[in-house]
């Protein structure tokens, strides 16, 4: 996904059709749509690429790959109110009073040996 602009040849947008990606242009004079694409970039080279040497190909889609599941399925997003992008199998039960929820039930999941974290309840 890129913007209009003249810096970007067809023959740019040929090279990538070449490797199999299909080129999408953002919308006329919406300054904002790139925006959202180069912060998920960002954080996905701080929170996960600088702490790796990418070694090929594959292990950068590896990587990747990871990194997308821990933030689709387990991170917590402010702007949701701290929820997920998208909903897990099972219906998630919440509370407001966290006095009433015992305590040693949590697990912690762990993706590309630690760097990402993830805490939940473990299944009753």
């Amino acid at each position: 996904m890129h913007d209009r602009d003249t810096k970007f040849a067809r023959s740019f947008d040929a090279t990538l059709e070449e490797a199999g990606l299909r080129v999408q242009w953002t919308a006329y004079r919406s300054s904002n749509t790139c925006a959202f694409v180069e912060r998920f970039i960002q954080s996905l080279g701080q929170e996960c690429l600088d702490h790796f040497m990418v070694l090929s190909e594959r292990h950068l889609n590896y990587l990747v790959r990871e990194f997308l599941e821990y933030s689709h399925l387990e991170r917590p997003h402010q702007a949701l109110e701290n929820k997920t992008l998208v909903k897990k199998g099972y219906p998630r039960k919440t509370t407001d009073d966290a006095s009433t929820l015992p305590l040693g039930e949590v697990a912690c999941k762990t993706r590309l040996g630690g760097l990402l974290k993830h805490y939940d309840r473990k299944a009753g």
